[in-house]
């Protein structure tokens, strides 16, 4: 790999080398790949340009651009070229799924079938061949969340390619004010370092980070984690650069009418699509659903619905089938719909960096004046201190946390659990909401403090799939099973009524109903190994299969 890199993946010095001048050319490739004739300039700065180069130079960086300020290209041109020169795997982290999908289908539309993502939203089938195709060096981009990197699979699949670069996408994740979103961003360091020990290489694979948050501590933050976890250091390439087609609009609401008759007469004025932004996953369903029959052409969209729904919905919007979509934070990073003329924010965001970004996703085509609407109310603020609240940690409950996860290892040195175990080990309420968000912030506490070290997930699926219409046909079924004992068909009637009632009730809602085997041993008072045992022998019964409908 190294020989390889030295040979084909580094611009020589000689000024005819005909494989330099045309492979590793930043504008030549430009336009072959993505048939653009020139890059983007930010007030007179060609800083994509320059960031471009740096990435075929091998170097690593950060840069700072405007959302819809061009950051996918700046780092697909790079991956693209490196894909082709070296037959190397520039890996994309990203933390949202929709993000993915969406890059990963523009390039398809350009004839760029290179790209793969492994994420929750594959079925068992797809999942399988995009791992093939990442195995067999079909593939010259993969994309992943920062979740992912705890799996066995993803570990042993990246140390087989030569992964060149790791790309980090929404790289404010890694500053202090971020790590509530997703700690697991702050792994990626550490498993950037024990991959380069695996493959023994002496290389060091480059990192780029891309960010459309400018804020100067956010800047350092980001520059020390890899400084201190890789000795990296990132080159800055930061844009000062406003959008300047963008009006921003304050409007005073007494409640929530009010609110709600001001976004009925925006939608009409402007007749464009929009995204209105709200705090709550319930107020998503029960504003698009009024807007719906009010007549506009209305969608909910948040983090806990099904992922074929997201999917469609995105869709939707994508191909103006829906104008209007309404949504917590969870849509719209990274997605490119350049014609979004109006965004709304019902309520405020939790911090201006937030706002910058949501904001940010009306009038990517820089010839649409768009508009940017805050409905404030002082109550919302409110909202927010109360979410905040709920997820602020004490030092005595990290404290609570260090002391059930020693007893959970007793005299061990590692041990296995899911976080409802280090939940009740703890004392604490597993109902208080935004609990396993509260227990994986703790542990990255913790780790980072240098008290433990969390290890790879280690996620077992013992069936997913519900193969019975209802109870009463579940019931006869059992009935006639010789294999079982009375106690344990009473057993398996019991786990079942409770998967197909959650199922039936979270139906058409945004909820996911609940099939983690720890989680139905605590609501049913069974132990863990009766519940897998039960399960194990309704699968044999073909009570339960592998079709993803759990």
């Amino acid at each position: 790999e190294k020989l390889i890199w030295q040979l084909r993946g580094t611009i020589c010095n000689q000024k005819d080398c005909p494989f330099c001048a045309r492979r590793l050319n930043a504008e030549i490739r430009l336009k072959e790949i993505f048939d653009f004739d020139s890059f983007r300039v930010y007030e007179g700065e060609p800083l994509q340009e320059e960031a471009v180069k740096s990435a075929i130079a091998g170097e690593s960086l950060l840069a700072v651009f405007p959302t819809g300020g061009g950051k996918s290209l700046t780092f697909q041109l790079p991956a693209l070229i490196a894909g082709e020169s070296v037959r190397g795997l520039p890996v994309v982290i990203s933390p949202l799924q929709s993000l993915m999908k969406d890059q990963v289908d523009h390039l398809e539309e350009r004839g760029i079938p290179d790209a793969v993502t492994i994420n929750g939203l594959l079925d068992p089938l797809e999942r399988k061949e995009a791992i093939d195709r990442v195995a067999n060096g079909r593939a010259s981009i993969l994309y992943i969340s920062p979740e992912a990197l705890r799996s066995a699979t993803v570990e042993n699949l990246l140390a087989s390619r030569n992964v060149v670069r790791f790309v980090i996408d929404e790289a404010h994740c890694f500053s202090s004010w971020g790590q509530d979103f997703r700690v697991d961003y702050l792994y990626i360091g550490d498993f950037i370092r024990k991959l380069q020990e695996r493959k023994c290489s002496g290389q060091t694979i480059p990192v780029s980070c891309f960010t459309a948050t400018a804020k100067q501590q956010v800047i350092r933050d980001i520059q020390t984690y890899f400084r201190q976890k890789l000795n990296l250091e990132l080159k800055l390439f930061t844009t000062k650069a406003s959008r300047r087609n963008l009006q921003y609009i304050v409007l005073f609401m007494q409640n929530d009418e009010e609110k709600y008759n001001e976004i009925r007469n925006l939608l009409q004025a402007r007749n464009c699509p929009t995204i209105i932004y709200v705090s709550r996953v319930r107020k998503t369903r029960q504003l698009a659903d009024r807007l719906a029959r009010d007549g506009f052409a209305a969608e909910p969209y948040n983090g806990r619905m099904d992922s074929r729904e997201k999917i469609r919905i995105q869709n939707a919007f994508l191909t103006d089938e829906v104008q209007v979509i309404v949504a917590t934070s969870a849509f719209g990073m990274g997605v490119d719909k350049p014609n979004v003329g109006l965004v709304i924010h019902h309520d405020i965001s939790d911090s201006l960096e937030s706002y910058t970004q949501e904001a940010g996703r009306a009038g990517r085509d820089e010839s649409l004046q768009a508009e940017c609407y805050v409905l404030f109310n002082e109550e919302d603020l409110d909202k927010h201190f109360v979410l905040l609240n709920q997820t602020r940690l004490s030092m005595n409950e990290i404290q609570q946390v260090w002391h059930a996860i020693k007893e959970q290892t007793g005299r061990q040195g590692r041990v296995s659990c899911s976080l409802l175990e280090i939940s009740r080990q703890a004392g604490w309420d597993d109902t208080v909401t935004e609990m396993e968000t509260r227990i994986t912030t703790a542990i990255a506490a913790l780790e980072n403090a240098g008290y433990i070290e969390r290890g790879r997930n280690v996620p077992h699926i013992y069936a997913n799939s519900i193969q019975v219409p209802n109870m009463t046909a579940a019931v006869k079924r059992l009935e006639k099973c010789e294999r079982m004992t009375e106690s344990q068909k009473t057993t398996a009637k019991r786990i079942l009524s409770y998967l197909i009632s959650r199922k039936n009730t979270c139906r058409g809602s945004s909820e996911t109903a609940e099939s983690r085997v720890d989680y139905l041993a605590d609501r049913l008072g069974l132990s863990r190994k009766e519940v897998v045992d039960s399960i194990l022998l309704m699968r044999e019964e073909g009570l339960l299969a592998d079709e993803q409908d759990l």
